[in-house]
């Protein structure tokens, strides 16, 4: 991530070697824009601290400034470091209590505001011993979470996103040199935050510009008095080609209103101003196919008398609707007949008829964000055949759908080993029977794709280990090089299997990390076009030959559950 904020700050705090340069420099205008600018950025600083630069905000109620007290505020002398404590009075009437963060910050202001930022330090920690905190009401009124490799307070949007909201940035230091850090809240969540409690921003900051090997402390004692130019309140005090300073504070108000802080959390408002696309559907109340709106009162339930289409209008899709969340099942959960998107969105149901188009109803399509919305109707076109059996059993007619679907049943009996804890098998990762589907599309690398997945969720988890002493206790004499499948071979021989019918039975499970090998595991050659001509003549198609082998692979799973149980018992 490009830290052009803190980038910025950190360039201007680094003195320059130019001698015309570094008189500039010192009159620390630089330091003054940079402030001002920041101000109307998306990010704010909120915290920094460098060799020459050090910035801090809290927050104060509105009524404390209304109007601000200058020369009290400008006696601050506080950082982020001041956290909860335990006070005691030493003298009579001894006492002890918990003392606030901001307690002696020089400023009665100050004293009676709340500290967003916390810098922490803890010496058991291995490596880095400090690291950063952030209040924790602005963080659970946000629903903000802590990523750590992201080094940031996060929360997903509307599509399933990450989202910085609040950035640690380190620069660390060369040699021995002194690093830097700094936080940046995003500026929108800062107003909202300043607006839901009244309260204003201080900033206050101090600069001091000077080159360290030949400062030895200021020639001029005489300080100007603060001044108070627009917003900001300083000292400015420079010393041409020697050093210079800037310390003072910026008052910074929310820049929205609470009506628009309303309006962002008003979920009546928000539905009111969402726009809706629409669909080539098949409008089987009025028997005939047309473009059908996802608005509400564009479409009626079945107890409303209009000629309007039924809510539960199917349009139908190309099957590469799905391959953007086949493909990144960190962020999307695809099941069988529903999709959901974390933190935000979920399509109810779909389901993919004879002519292999994917179909869903217009009350469904009408809860995706606009932006799904058109990523579905991109891939819309007109119905080559009604919807599915299963939809149409299940949606319709109310009743359960009891047709034998391989993969589903393959998925049921592995789930069944996981949750029995059987000592054959393990399930590496809980993911990995939600991850493998049926290939949709005429694509060989989505085809692959589902072979590799289907491969790791079975050959995978099939425990070496178990199967070589389960051989052996079985009067077998494995080789120590084989893999699971065989050993899994040796298993049924030792249980009294011929050796053709031990063969036929691992052979679904065989083709199948075959088919991973060569078609996934490896770089695809000319082999590999063979193989698929020759599954596509056989089959019709990718899915045609998956379902098959899906079938297959659940005959030979749960015999060899049965055997195993046989032997346990």
């Amino acid at each position: 991530m490009i830290n052009d904020v803190v980038t910025a700050l950190n360039k201007i705090s680094e003195p320059p070697d130019d001698e015309e340069a570094y008189a500039k420099w010192l009159e620390t205008r630089d330091a003054l824009q940079f402030l001002r600018q920041n101000c109307h950025e998306t990010e704010f600083v909120a915290y920094a601290t460098n060799d020459t630069s050090f910035i801090h905000s809290v927050l104060v109620p509105t009524s404390l400034v209304s109007p601000p007290d200058y020369n009290d505020i400008s006696q601050w002398h506080c950082d982020p470091t001041s956290c909860w404590g335990i006070d005691v009075r030493l003298s009579e009437p001894r006492d002890v209590w918990i003392a606030p963060p901001l307690n002696h910050t020089g400023t009665q202001t100050l004293n009676a505001g709340e500290q967003l930022i916390f810098r922490r330090r803890f010496e058991g920690l291995h490596g880095k011993k400090g690291y950063f905190e952030i209040l924790q009401k602005f963080l659970h009124v946000f629903d903000l979470h802590r990523v750590e490799e992201r080094a940031s307070y996060c929360r997903l949007d509307q599509y399933g996103d990450l989202e910085d909201m609040i950035r640690m940035v380190e620069f660390p230091g060369k040699g021995d040199a002194f690093g830097a850090s700094a936080v940046v809240i995003n500026r929108e969540l800062l107003d909202e935050y300043m607006v839901l409690t009244q309260s204003v921003v201080v900033r206050m900051f101090d600069f001091m510009r000077l080159r360290m090997e030949r400062f030895n402390g200021w020639r001029n004692q005489e300080f100007s008095e603060y001044e108070v130019h627009e917003d900001l309140c300083y000292r400015a005090h420079v010393e041409p080609g020697h050093g210079s300073f800037l310390r003072g504070f910026h008052l910074l108000p929310p820049a929205i209103t609470k009506a628009e802080v309303l309006r962002r959390n008003d979920y009546m408002q928000r539905e009111a101003c969402r726009e809706y696309a629409s669909f080539i559907a098949y409008d089987w109340k009025n028997k005939v196919v047309r473009e059908v709106s996802t608005a509400p009162g564009a479409t009626a339930n079945y107890f409303t008398k209009s000629d309007l289409p039924f809510e539960t209008t199917p349009a139908f899709f190309r099957p590469e609707v799905l391959l953007r969340y086949k493909f990144d099942s960190e962020k999307y959960t695809l099941e069988s007949r529903s999709i959901s998107c974390r933190g935000g969105w979920s399509l109810r149901t779909f389901d993919v008829n004879e002519a292999s188009q994917v179909h869903t109803y217009i009350v469904y399509l009408r809860d995706l964000p606009y932006e799904e919305q058109l990523h579905w109707k991109a891939h819309n076109e007109k119905p080559k055949a009604p919807i599915s059996r299963r939809a149409l059993t299940t949606d319709f007619e109310g009743n359960w759908y009891s047709e034998y679907d391989a993969l589903s049943s393959l998925q049921e009996i592995l789930h069944q080993w996981y949750t029995s804890h059987v000592p054959w098998w393990t399930l590496r990762s809980e993911k990995l029977i939600e991850v493998v589907h049926y290939p949709v599309t005429a694509s060989p690398d989505e085809w692959s794709g589902e072979l590799l997945r289907l491969d790791q969720l079975i050959t995978e988890g099939f425990e070496t280990k178990w199967l070589r002493e389960k051989a052996q206790s079985l009067g077998r004499k494995p080789d120590p090089s084989l893999a699971s499948l065989k050993l899994l071979e040796e298993c049924l021989l030792g249980r009294g299997f011929e050796s053709r019918d031990a063969a036929a039975l691992v052979e679904p499970l065989k083709e199948t990390h075959s088919l991973r090998s060569k078609m996934k595991g490896h770089a695809s050659g000319q082999e590999a076009v063979t193989i698929r001509k020759k599954l596509l003549k056989e089959h019709g198609s990718f899915k045609a030959h998956f379902v098959d082998l899906c079938k297959r692979c659940d005959e030979s799973i749960r015999s060899v559950g049965k055997v195993f149980e046989s032997c346990l018992s």
